[in-house]
């Protein structure tokens, strides 16, 4: 069965509605709702902002997101990293959030105004076609979008024109630990999980390689970190590390 963009996009304008109504998990199918997929929404400094990552990512951004940068959140979603990257950024920083639903856009600007972040700018749009000029982010995050997205090619692709010279990609996502089979690459219920559509190690790191990112470094998530793990499907969060040379 052929995976559809629109089919994507509702399954996630509709998880915010359960996320926000319902205590069913907002990104997860049936079979995999032993582990929730999103971290829990409790932090203060972000006025109870839902996520739908599989990483938390606090720790991570903080050692790499200083202040004055310009950070863009590929699928910001609600706004739970995009705040975080708005709060290291400071006053004289830019966070920028991409997202293709009007549903989570509205409540990334509600989450930025309660946070009372002025610093803080959303677009909507598809991540594989951002228009925002070249070489204007120092940080480009993404947490749990791209492994969603049906040519992650042109994604990435993005993701390297939109860096600076030596900016970082940051980009916490599910792996697959071993091939996935037609079958489960091809269920949209899997795929919209999360599940269907998640790259090997190998399959990102050929990827990165051709577009040109180098210190290219995949860690699967540290105990404390995985919010995502579904061992009879060999999927497991982690992040990808990649960095747009210098020259």
């Amino acid at each position: 069965m052929k995976i559809e963009e629109k089919t994507i996009q509702q399954s996630y304008s509709n998880a915010l509605k359960r996320k926000k109504y319902t205590s069913q998990s907002p990104c997860c199918p049936s079979q995999t709702q032993s582990q929730s997929c999103c971290p829990p929404s409790t932090t203060a400094e972000l006025n109870e902002s839902i996520s739908f990552g599989c990483i938390y990512l606090r720790p991570i951004l903080m050692d790499y997101i200083k202040q004055g940068m310009t950070v863009i959140d590929l699928g910001s979603g609600a706004g739970h990293d995009l705040m975080i990257a708005a709060e290291l950024v400071g006053s004289n920083g830019k966070a920028i959030g991409v997202d293709f639903t009007d549903d989570m856009i509205k409540e990334a600007r509600a989450n930025a105004q309660n946070n009372n972040f002025s610093n803080v700018t959303l677009v909507k749009a598809n991540i594989r076609e951002i228009p925002l000029p070249d070489n204007i982010a120092d940080v480009i995050i993404s947490n749990c979008v791209i492994n969603l997205a049906l040519d992650k090619t042109q994604v990435f692709n993005e993701v390297f024109r939109l860096l600076k010279p030596g900016g970082i990609m940051i980009d916490a996502d599910v792996i697959a630990t071993k091939p996935l089979s037609r079958e489960i690459k091809e269920n949209p219920s899997l795929w919209c999980g999360c599940i269907g559509g998640a790259l090997s190690k190998t399959e990102h790191e050929e990827i990165l390689n051709e577009i040109g990112f180098t210190d290219i470094f995949l860690k699967l998530g540290e105990k404390d970190d995985v919010l995502f793990k579904v061992p009879e499907l060999a999927i497991e969060s982690g992040i990808i590390f990649a960095k747009k040379p210098n020259k």
